[in-house]
């Protein structure tokens, strides 16, 4: 890894930085400053001055533009790396400003109102404008665009009836409107790969279920539902469910493609996921996240963080030695059954009292190659299962402090894994190893380059470019 002397600092507002995606740039927001570096150097390329504090940042599909915006103000403006002297400004109304996105074609954002009670399609060629109302206010994300840029699906709810509407980038019109009356709700929805299947599902213990919907064939593909809801579905309806499995599936939480859209892996709220089978739609793969790794699984590795202590001389140690510092490495454990640490207290959300939040994984991310899926569950926020679904074989990774961040390599299978210490975590498919963070800095989060040779490394308000020995 880099040495600390050639690791090089930013000032940034909370984790603002972001590389373009054709790798030229890197974008840093520091109070109302947007910096935009050339990644060659790092060296100033254009700096812009925004209205207020810049809240977040989005660089543009083609990595021309980027866009920044205050949610407090509902204030977005646009700057061009091209054309620095344009710029585009657009300030919200009465509705407010919720989040801001690009569209695939680069000409028009999506903007989404407070309370997410419309989406707004803006033109940045003659300013028009086009409304879509009645958004699932209940959803994380009512909408996505498909891979190919070429549809926009968005859960919708009116009187009471959850629909998903599709529309044309190419137009903006309504393509097709989907009933789905096999769902008691529509929660999420996501789009294949290949931008011809999406899935949607209802998340309401007992009443989970998930259409397959097929935009080439324009009907369903099949259905799939855990085993706690009872099978309600008429004959002509297909079905798949984990029933050959010893742990069955109970709900539905998150869903995510294999990025080669072969397998789609679901979890549920038993701390179990499972994989379908993307031709068969039949699960084909089951793990369970077992608080204790037990004798006889010889596809699981573990691998625990282990402090050692600095050996002092009691004879020289006086009131002006410094503190010592204890070396963190990765040991494999060997012996079983090995206990995972379970959270002991209880979590609330924002710190209100009245307002438990739900255990559930909140990470499960595949590898750019497909071969690997990362999950971490919050009742084990020290863990981190590593599952290799080719083999089944899983690596079960045991840290000191609870993770807050994972981001796998764009290119390679190597994962980096933070902690908001100033420790940091590569894992590849051979070993795992721990180092220090450049020059102690408490990193949250990271951003790896398009070409994988280099990360910017975010702490609270700082930034930085991070180098890899051997890929300079």
């Amino acid at each position: 890894m880099a040495d600390d002397a050639s690791c090089q600092v930013f000032r940034i507002n909370k984790q603002l930085s972001s590389f373009s995606q054709d790798g030229r740039f890197l974008a840093l927001a520091n109070q109302t400053n947007l910096f935009i570096k050339n990644t060659g150097t790092f060296d100033d390329y254009l700096t812009f001055v925004f209205p207020d504090i810049i809240e977040d940042i989005a660089w543009s599909p083609d990595s021309e533009y980027i866009l920044c915006y205050s949610t407090k103000k509902a204030i977005i403006q646009i700057f061009s790396v091209c054309y620095p002297e344009w710029k585009f400004k657009l300030t919200e109304g009465s509705a407010g400003l919720d989040s801001v996105l690009w569209a695939p074609d680069c000409k028009h954002i999506i903007t989404v109102a407070d309370l997410k009670v419309e989406l707004c399609i803006w033109s940045l060629i003659d300013h028009s404008v086009i409304h879509i109302e009645d958004l699932k206010s209940s959803t994380n994300k009512g909408f996505e665009f498909s891979p190919n840029g070429k549809h926009l699906a968005v859960i919708v709810s009116d009187n009471g009836q959850d629909t998903v509407e599709i529309y044309k980038t190419k137009d903006w019109k309504l393509s097709r409107k989907l009933i789905c009356e096999g769902l008691a709700c529509i929660d999420a929805l996501c789009w294949s790969p290949n931008s011809e299947i999406i899935c949607i599902w209802c998340a309401i213990s007992g009443l989970a279920k998930m259409i397959i919907y097929s935009t080439v064939t324009e009907s369903y593909e099949a259905i799939f539902q855990p085993d706690d809801n009872k099978r309600t579905l008429g004959s002509k309806e297909s079905l798949t469910s984990c029933n050959h499995f010893d742990e069955k599936l109970r709900g539905l939480e998150l869903v995510k493609w294999m990025p080669s859209g072969q397998l789609l892996a679901i979890s549920g709220h038993n701390e179990t996921i499972v994989l379908l089978n993307c031709l068969t739609w039949n699960p084909t793969l089951q793990l369970r996240l077992e608080p204790i790794v037990k004798g006889g699984n010889y596809l699981s590795r573990v691998f625990k963080e282990c402090i050692l202590k600095e050996s002092k001389d009691s004879n020289r140690a006086t009131e002006k030695t410094p503190p010592s510092n204890d070396k963190h490495i990765m040991e494999e454990v060997g012996s079983r059954p090995v206990n995972i640490p379970i959270v002991k207290t209880v979590t609330y959300i924002g710190g209100d009292s009245s307002t438990l939040a739900i255990h559930t994984i909140d990470i499960m991310e595949f590898s750019a190659c497909g071969q690997y899926l990362s999950i971490r569950h919050r009742i084990y926020p020290g863990a981190l299962w590593v599952w290799d679904v080719r083999t089944n074989a899983v690596d079960i990774i045991i840290l000191q402090n609870n993770i807050s961040a994972i981001k796998w390599n764009p290119i390679n299978p190597r994962l980096l894994i933070f902690t908001e210490s100033t420790h940091m975590y590569e894992w590849n498919p051979d070993e795992i190893s721990c180092s220090s963070t450049p020059r102690g800095m408490t990193v949250l989060d990271a951003r790896w380059h398009p070409t994988s040779s280099i990360v910017a490394l975010c702490g609270y308000n700082r930034a930085v470019i991070y180098r890899f020995d051997g890929q300079k």
